[in-house]
C-alpha cells in the first residue's frame, strides 16, 4: 500500500491534541469578539471605512461595510399562503487537455418546488455539449481566452442563473430563485476587465429579467468561510495601518490576531433560529462590474448552522423583496430533514445537475463513436494511457 497509514495516524492524534489545547483560547478570544461586534458604532465603523478607502490605505484583507446596525437581528417572517422556490445547481465535464477533441459539458440542474393551496414540484435538467468557438473561447474570432478552469466555473454559475430564470416564465404566485453558491464571482478577480464583462453580461441579463418579474434571488453558502465581518472589527480595532501589522503596538494586538482566524459564522452564533443579522455590502472589487446588481450579504440561523445569504443590492432595498426571501428560505430549512437543514430545492437542483463518473465515462465513449462513424480519430496523450493501464 503506497499510502502510509500508520504515519499518518500518528500525525491525526498529534493534529487533534493541537486543536484540543488551543480550544479554551480560542473560545476566550470568540467571546471579546463578540462583545466588540455588539460595542461597535456602526455609523463610525463606516466612516473609518471611508476614509481609508479615500485615503487609498491598502486593507490587505476582505472586510464588510455595515448597512446598519452590526449585532442587529431580525426574526423571519411569515411566508405567504402560496409561494414558490426555484433552486438551482450546475456542474460540468470540463475540457480535456489529455484529448485531441475539444468540449465541455455543462449540466444545469433545477428545481421548481411550490407550496399552498396547489402544490406542485418540477425537477429538471439542461444538459448541453459545448463545442463551438463561441462556447469554448471568451472572445472567439481572436480564439482568445479558453472557457477552462475558474472561467469554465464562472459560466456554470451564469448558466446555471439563467436556466432558472427561463424555468420560472410562468409562475405566477410570490417566487423566490436560491443559487447554490455565491453571487459574487470573485473567482473573476484577477481577470481583465474584458474578460470579466464578456462574461458577466449574461449573468446581468438574468439577472435584469428576474428584477422586473419582481422574483428576489440569493445565493446561498453553507458552512461559510468568510471572515469579511471580523476583519472589519480588525479595522475598527486598528489605531495604525492595517497594512502595518508588524509594527502595531496596540493592547488589541492579540485580540486583531485572533480575528485573523475566526469566522464571520461564528461572530453570528447569538442569532435566535429563523433570524438574519444586518445586511453587509462586500468589498470585492470584481463588485465594481456589477453596477446596479452589486451584491450585499446577511448572515442567518437556519437552525444549527449559520449560513451566509448573497442578494443583489435591488433586493436588500425593497423591504417586501427581502422579507419574502428571508421568510422563504427559512420555511425551506425546517421542511428539510437533514440536520443542519439544508433548503430542499437546492437539494432537489443538485440531485438533477451532478454527473456521475459513470456518465462522464459514457459522454467520453459517446464522442470517440460519434467522430469515428465520421472517419476521425481521437489521439490521447501518453500521460493519459498511462494512467489507463496498470501501474507496475
Amino acid at each position: 500500500m503506497p499510502l502510509k497509514i500508520e504515519r499518518i495516524s500518528q500525525q491525526l492524534d498529534r493534529m487533534a491534541r493541537m486543536i484540543a489545547d488551543s480550544a479554551p483560547a480560542r473560545e476566550g478570544f470568540l467571546g471579546q469578539a463578540q462583545d466588540c461586534l455588539r460595542s461597535v458604532n456602526a455609523d463610525a465603523l463606516r466612516q473609518k471605512l471611508e476614509w481609508q478607502r479615500t485615503q487609498q490605505i491598502r486593507i490587505p484583507w476582505l472586510v464588510a461595510v455595515p448597512r446598519g446596525d452590526l449585532s442587529r437581528s431580525v426574526p423571519a417572517p411569515s411566508p405567504p399562503a402560496d409561494f414558490c422556490v426555484v433552486g438551482s445547481d450546475a456542474s460540468s465535464i470540463p475540457l480535456d487537455r489529455h484529448s485531441s477533441v475539444r468540449y465541455y459539458v455543462l449540466n444545469v440542474g433545477y428545481a421548481i418546488l411550490c407550496y399552498g393551496q396547489k402544490p406542485d414540484a418540477v425537477l429538471e435538467a439542461s444538459s448541453r455539449l459545448c463545442f463551438q468557438d463561441q462556447d469554448l473561447y471568451v472572445f472567439p474570432q481572436k480564439w482568445d481566452v479558453p472557457i477552462e478552469g475558474t472561467l469554465l466555473g464562472a459560466r456554470m454559475e451564469v448558466e446555471s442563473l439563467r436556466i432558472s430564470q427561463q424555468a420560472m416564465q410562468q409562475i405566477s404566485r410570490p417566487t423566490i430563485a436560491l443559487r447554490d453558491g455565491p453571487l459574487i464571482l470573485w473567482t473573476l478577480q484577477n481577470e481583465s476587465k474584458e474578460v470579466k464583462q464578456a462574461l458577466l453580461r449574461d449573468l446581468f441579463e438574468a439577472m435584469d429579467a428576474l428584477r422586473q418579474m419582481g422574483v428576489p434571488l440569493a445565493g446561498y453558502i453553507s458552512y461559510t468561510g468568510s471572515r469579511d465581518v471580523a476583519n472589519s472589527l480588525r479595522v475598527w480595532l486598528c489605531q495604525g495601518r492595517p497594512d502595518e501589522c508588524e509594527r502595531c503596538e496596540s493592547s488589541d494586538y492579540d485580540l486583531c490576531q485572533a480575528l485573523a482566524t475566526i469566522h464571520d459564522r461564528d461572530l453570528f452564533i447569538f442569532l435566535a433560529q429563523g433570524e438574519r443579522s444586518e445586511l453587509f455590502g462586500s468589498s470585492s472589487q470584481i463588485l465594481e462590474q456589477y453596477g446596479r446588481h452589486r451584491v450585499d450579504f446577511f448572515y442567518m440561523n437556519v437552525g444549527e448552522e449559520i449560513v451566509r445569504v448573497e442578494v443583489p443590492q435591488w433586493v436588500g432595498a425593497d423591504a417586501d423583496l427581502l422579507g419574502l426571501l428571508h421568510a422563504a428560505i427559512y420555511d425551506q430549512c425546517r421542511r428539510s430533514p437533514a440536520v443542519p437543514p439544508y433548503p430542499p430545492a437546492l437539494q432537489e437542483a443538485h440531485e438533477q445537475a451532478v454527473i456521475t463518473t459513470t456518465e462522464r465515462r459514457l459522454v467520453e465513449g459517446m464522442v470517440e463513436q460519434a467522430l469515428g462513424r465520421h472517419g476521425q480519430r481521437v489521439f490521447r496523450s501518453a500521460k493519459d494511457h498511462s494512467k489507463r493501464r496498470r501501474g507496475v
